[in-house]
């Protein structure tokens, strides 16, 4: 294997391992986190928003960001005979993500610093939605993407050896 396939290797492993870490943490956040809000008492709240607000950037954020920047790479260093469909697929559901998020779950998930606003948090609740069928298509993508890439009927045109 040379230096070109070795770092494609690890591209795509990197890729796709973020990708579902990524996926899990939002999962998390979307059904776990968001209904607690609701439980959460209004002198408490400011406190409790303020400690997911500081969790959120390294454990959710930045390697959603990570990823859609290793998806845009992926455009250029892929493995072998992979279907660049699914990387365009991929790309798409995380940019539609990052819009969503950037003009209404973000600006909604901000307002909540100032206390608690039960409006506010059924709103985030009910658009949702949107976000979740995203990252639900771009994970069940980056399955797709492995099983393109093992499927190869020659292993040693696959970029990810079977050994």
């Amino acid at each position: 294997m040379n230096t070109k396939e070795t770092f494609i290797k690890y591209l795509f492993i990197t890729f796709c391992t973020l990708s579902l870490y990524s996926y899990g943490t939002a999962m998390m956040d979307y059904f776990l986190v968001y209904p607690s809000r609701f439980l959460i008492g209004e002198e408490e709240f400011i406190d409790y928003h303020q400690l997911l607000e500081k969790a959120i950037i390294p454990i959710s954020v930045l390697p959603f960001l990570l990823i859609t920047l290793l998806n845009i790479l992926l455009m250029w260093f892929h493995p072998k005979g992979f279907p660049k469909t699914l990387l365009w697929i991929s790309l798409v559901c995380l940019v539609l993500d990052v819009i969503s998020t950037a003009l209404f779950q973000a600006p909604w998930n901000i307002s909540l610093s100032e206390g608690k606003n039960v409006e506010v948090m059924q709103k985030i609740t009910d658009t949702n939605w949107v976000r979740v069928f995203l990252e639900s298509l771009q994970a069940i993508i980056v399955f797709k993407m492995l099983s393109a890439t093992y499927s190869n009927d020659s292993a040693s045109d696959s970029i990810i050896s079977r050994a």
